[in-house]
């Protein structure tokens, strides 16, 4: 929640700062009191009042401030920010109740809780960011494409095939071999003109239009730094051993026949860093950015491929020290996006009805409750040096399921506050 503060001097927000900064210094057991206006419905209001409470606590116990100033028609105004916006810990509703059009929910977080063995490993990984809304007994999948990775240095990654393409889709198969993750494979398509990487924030709206196309919630980029060789040294062959189809520099000096041998320098020290971006596709912001890399020693180069062959890379020192580092970044993709609530986009509308891009592949049920959102693009937030933060949202109601396909479902719309739209997205209201 954003607090608006007319005329406020900057020392006062740096009281608010100097006072939230001290966090917990043990785990505890906290309770506040959520408000929310019932004007979109329970299910919507429950939702807010929820989070309303929790962020009451991150404030009190775990919170920080930061305060911006704005010049307006001659007007100074400032507002401040609280964060984070969750504790570590399960919130569970004690009471409800309801009066003058608003609804208020007494919630309790204890920060000691562990997590529960039933839930996947990508649950523990992410007990420190904002716990994603899940039916309880399911769990429901995130789906991302991959996009073209550039590479920085193509004349060293010679022997590497097409990694541009092949990176992405390699990305994509270690993705869906993990739980509640579902991969496309768009290798061709660059998120910039040409292929040329710029910031990577400037790739906002072409994130949005691909989000659309392919009905994903998150989309991946980046490129390729370094595959240089870091390290070579002398090998010495005999009797032919020493094919000129292998990598290398040769000595063909005096004696370099003498009894069928001959010397050579072979890699044996090898580079490979990435740096990738992961974006939020119902917006075009940059959720997670990281660079990657790691070192192979031993047979880490192979020229007399013609063409890649990834059994026969995967084989190799430095091709298993890739594979271990794809994995590594597999691993951190799937904790980032389970740490976000799951979202899917409304593909069509009839009156009442509502049709959903995602379905029983996705984890929905019938009778399901989800609220709506929409997006205002017109009003893109962007911080000062141009990055993308985000699109404000509107609560217009919230939807039950009635029919779930595979890929798609159908849903009634209740507690309408405004007209909903192809393009509109739902998430699950939070459920403790």
């Amino acid at each position: 929640m954003t607090a608006q503060m007319k005329t406020k001097p900057f020392w006062y927000a740096a009281l608010w700062a100097a006072f939230l900064l001290a966090g917990p210094a043990a785990a505890e057991v906290y309770r506040a009191e959520g408000v929310a206006s019932l004007e979109s419905g329970r299910v919507a209001a429950r939702q807010q009042a929820i989070e309303d409470a929790v962020r009451q606590m991150a404030m009190t116990h775990a919170g920080t401030l930061q305060a911006t100033s704005r010049l307006d028609n001659g007007e100074l105004s400032e507002s401040s920010m609280t964060g984070p916006l969750t504790l570590p810990g399960t919130p569970r509703v004690l009471q409800e109740s309801q009066r003058d059009g608003l609804l208020f929910v007494t919630v309790e977080v204890d920060t000691a809780e562990p997590v529960s063995a039933a839930e996947p490993a990508t649950a523990a990984a992410s007990q420190a960011c904002a716990r994603p809304a899940t039916p309880a007994g399911r769990f429901l999948t995130r789906r991302l494409v991959s996009t073209y990775f550039e590479v920085s240095q193509p004349q060293d990654a010679g022997d590497l095939g097409n990694l541009a393409t092949w990176l992405p889709s390699e990305l994509s198969r270690r993705l869906n071999a993990l739980r509640d993750v579902r991969a496309l494979d768009a290798g061709n398509v660059s998120l910039f003109p040409g292929g040329k990487v710029q910031e990577p924030w400037q790739a906002s709206d072409a994130v949005r239009d691909i989000g659309r196309r392919e009905e994903v919630q998150f989309v991946l980029a980046g490129r390729v730094l370094n595959t240089g060789v870091t390290r070579k040294e002398p090998r010495l062959g005999a009797f032919g051993g020493a094919s000129g189809s292998e990598a290398g520099l040769y000595y063909t000096g005096p004696l370099a026949g003498l009894f069928g041998a001959s010397a050579r320098v072979v890699p044996v020290e090898r580079r490979f860093a990435v740096e990738y971006w992961l974006y939020d596709a119902l917006t075009g912001g940059v959720l997670a950015t990281a660079t990657v890399a790691t070192t192979a020693r031993g047979a880490v180069h192979d020229s007399s491929l013609r063409v890649f062959e990834l059994s026969r890379f995967q084989q190799n020192d430095y091709g298993r020290s890739v594979a271990t580092l794809l994995d590594g970044v597999a691993g951190k993709l799937a904790n980032t996006m389970h740490c976000l609530p799951f979202a899917a986009r409304v593909v069509r509308v009839d009156g009442d009805r509502v049709y959903l891009g995602a379905g029983t592949l996705d984890g929905l049920a019938s009778a399901d409750r989800l609220i709506v959102y929409k997006q205002q693009p017109q009003t893109e937030i962007r911080r000062g040096d141009g990055v993308v933060l985000g699109l404000p949202e509107r609560v217009i109601g919230d939807v039950e399921l009635l029919q779930v396909q595979p890929r798609l479902a159908v849903a009634m719309l209740r507690n309408a506050r405004g007209k909903v739209d192809v393009g509109d997205w739902v998430r699950f209201p939070v459920r403790r």
